[in-house]
């Protein structure tokens, strides 16, 4: 719409027939005058109120009170953020800030960086810059003007948390064996022996549980678990710990997977529907398609991080344990990885339905060498992986 500069003469409006045609060119050349956002301190840290920024670009908006999660668009851009993250997804790319999205006085407050990432995706025509109380949009000259959609990328952060997931619990029984050995206990059993083995080796990185009793929790919670350690300079590995069941009791072995939509084989997409079956005892409904679609967005970026992850966890598996064979990695859509922002790998450490080989994995000695191959594998890719982000 077509804003008009005025001048006020003896109590009279006339308009400034300079003014009109100076506005009308900016409009028609796609050109627009300076804008800023004030920036608000809260707890030492820089802020910008979601309010004044939609505001102040002109941007549309959308909320789930529920979820607690929020979307951001202008033409063809995007970004997604949630209350309580310090990521967001701007344009299919990650972006990591050093403190999380907060609610403030009844209101959203995006950290100030995170603003500033959005604003240069939004509008690669604009200088964006944070200044001491305020972010400008400082409009560029034509011969400045980048022709290319600025690319907005996580920045790579050493491995600063480990997060040891153990499949079902509660409600959820998991798998169930003859005798009835079930799943849930066992992967609570192993998951303990990684985490102690990783305590030992790290004084400087945080070992977290998803639980550490028998408890139920949804999958979708267990990767927010993981979600909400992600900071600027600081990534994480999500490890979930599960046991397999097959039709055929003569199936046995070991094998590690990351997530894909695209399964390795049947085999691989049965097993995934096998564990992703407890959805059906969660109050919530499954992800909604433009949720999954950002899952699968995530997952084209750091897929091939949680793929080595696998490699380095199935090597070590293969390493320790001699009774029964490695069956190798494999390509699965479950839904507990779906939302992790950070490389992602489900073990499955045996299978339930075997007679034998649910017979060892209830042993403590077997147990121990589980966990250690996990813990070996686990460590050698964090020395590859902080070793790659320092080239």
């Amino acid at each position: 719409m077509l804003k008009t500069i005025q001048l006020i003469v003896s109590g009279k409006r006339r308009f400034s027939l300079t003014a009109f045609i100076v506005a009308a060119v900016l409009i028609l050349t796609g050109a627009s005058a300076d804008r800023a956002v004030p920036l608000t301190v809260i707890d030492g840290r820089k802020y910008i109120s979601l309010n004044d920024f939609t505001k102040a670009l002109d941007l549309e908006n959308s909320f789930d009170h529920v979820c607690q999660k929020g979307r951001l668009y202008y033409k063809k851009h995007y970004m997604v953020y949630k209350s309580g993250y310090a990521v967001a997804i701007i344009d299919n790319s990650l972006f990591t800030s050093s403190y999380e999205v907060i609610r403030h006085r009844g209101g959203i407050y995006l950290p100030a960086d995170m603003a500033l990432a959005a604003s240069e995706a939004f509008f690669p025509g604009s200088t964006s810059l944070l200044e001491e109380k305020r972010l400008v949009l400082a409009q560029k000259k034509p011969e400045e003007r980048i022709a290319d959609q600025t690319q907005i990328h996580a920045t790579k952060g050493r491995i600063g948390f480990i997060i040891i997931d153990p499949g079902h619990g509660g409600k959820d029984p998991g798998a169930v064996g003859k005798g009835g050995i079930r799943e849930k206990d066992i992967t609570l059993q192993v998951s303990l022996k990684i985490e102690a083995l990783l305590k030992k080796k790290y004084g400087n990185i945080k070992i977290m549980m998803t639980r550490r009793t028998d408890r139920f929790i949804e999958l979708a919670q267990r990767a927010e678990i993981a979600n909400r350690e992600i900071k600027k300079d600081v990534n994480g590995l999500f490890i979930s710990v599960h046991v397999n069941a097959s039709i055929s009791p003569k199936i046995s072995g070991f094998e590690t997977y990351y997530l894909s939509q695209n399964p390795t084989n049947e085999e691989a997409r049965k097993t995934a529907a096998l564990e992703n079956n407890v959805i059906i005892l969660e109050n919530n409904a499954p992800a909604d398609d433009v949720e999954y679609m950002e899952a699968l967005m995530i997952t084209t970026q750091i897929q091939k991080e949680s793929s080595m992850l696998a490699d380095f966890v199935q090597k070590g598996m293969d390493n320790k344990i001699s009774e029964f064979r490695s069956r190798g990695v494999h390509r699965a859509d479950f839904f507990v990885l779906r939302g992790a922002l950070m490389p992602a790998v489900l073990v499955e450490i045996g299978f339930i339905t075997h007679k034998k080989e649910a017979a060892f994995l209830r042993k403590s000695n077997y147990q121990d060498k589980v966990a250690a191959g996990v813990c070996s594998g686990i460590i050698k890719f964090i020395d590859h992986y902080n070793k790659m982000i320092e080239q």
